[in-house]
């Protein structure tokens, strides 16, 4: 188990007992991303704790915010184990494809290589 995994690993299981999930973790997929995000706002924040707030819309165009600063703007697009993000200056417009786990009311997204993106624990 890489470096990675086994970080993950911890934090969900530390979590899961600290809020008392019981379970495996679910995916979540682009489907249920798209009924319940779309016209909402993902609030979370990056692996080194920096606040993050994601808005995807119903047109395919999203935002990425961290408190009242808007980082980057771009498009998205579901996917079937997450969603998909091309920005305007993050990774110099290259789309990604993040891959987004449930452990209770903790999401988990993942960058393609398995590193923690970042976590969002609400959405509204």
């Amino acid at each position: 188990m890489d470096h990675a995994s086994r970080l993950l690993s911890a934090i969900v299981l530390g979590l899961g007992l600290a809020t008392g999930a019981q379970g495996q973790d679910a995916p979540v997929s682009g489907k249920e991303i798209t009924e319940q995000w779309v016209g909402k706002s993902a609030i979370g924040r990056t692996p080194n704790g920096t606040p993050a707030t994601l808005q995807l819309r119903a047109d395919g165009t999203v935002t990425i915010a961290s408190g009242s600063a808007v980082l980057d703007t771009g498009t998205w697009r579901a996917w079937d184990r997450g969603y998909c993000t091309t920005w305007k200056t993050i990774r110099a417009g290259q789309e990604r494809c993040f891959t987004t786990i449930r452990s209770g009311r903790l999401i988990t997204v993942l960058n393609p290589d398995g590193s923690v993106s970042g976590f969002f624990d609400e959405i509204q």
